[in-house]
């Protein structure tokens, strides 16, 4: 029975293989579309390539940056043939805020009421959504710090789960748990098939 489980999940493991190698390819072209300014093509290979392999996270992150360049170029391309456009500063707004980049999504509202100053309701929200996503963004970034404090990046599964078994924390403590947690186990399925194939003993 263990020689059918190491079988099943050697198979499984070099069809994984096959597919994030097919998927890097998809993502490494659309990356060369993208330096290129060639939005729909890289937004085409990123598709493709979650097409291959649906859990390929860069895929993901790489397909929303595209869209969010794309709407950024064309937000400066309608400034450039009217400075006083809110809809454009809207929407570079929202791109610089996808990107992370929260003081230019700031200054992007900012200029909306200094172009209509009867905008001020419609600025303070989007600014207020800047400042919560920024402190999220902190948050998260902290809630990792603490889950792996001291020891650097936990990666044993007991010690991950005895780590999220913890009350009282964040939720963003049991988030960034669960994301290590989740590397952990694909990490423990390439050991499992390193152990069958003879690479490792006991």
């Amino acid at each position: 029975i263990l020689s059918l489980n190491c079988l099943d999940a050697e198979d499984r493991a070099f069809k994984r293989e096959a597919k994030l190698k097919e998927a890097t390819a998809l993502k490494n072209k659309g990356n060369a579309a993208y330096e290129k300014q060639e939005y729909e093509d890289a937004v085409k290979y990123y598709s493709d390539g979650l097409a291959v392999l649906k859990d390929m996270q860069p895929l993901y992150t790489n397909r929303a940056q595209v869209n969010i360049s794309f709407i950024t170029s064309q937000s400066s391309l309608s400034l450039q043939c009217n400075e006083r456009c809110i809809k454009a500063y809207v929407h570079m707004g929202k791109a610089y805020l996808g990107l992370k980049k929260y003081n230019e999504a700031k200054s992007c509202f900012e200029k909306i009421q200094e172009i209509e100053p009867g905008r001020g309701k419609m600025v303070k929200e989007y600014l207020e959504l800047v400042d919560l996503e920024e402190n999220k963004d902190c948050q998260e970034r902290k809630a990792m710090e603490e889950l792996v404090k001291g020891e650097g990046k936990f990666t044993a599964v007991p010690q991950l789960l005895e780590r999220l078994s913890r009350v009282g924390r964040t939720p963003l403590y049991y988030c960034a748990g669960l994301e290590s947690l989740s590397r952990a186990v694909t990490d423990c399925e390439c050991f499992f098939r390193k152990l069958c194939t003879g690479l490792f003993s006991i």
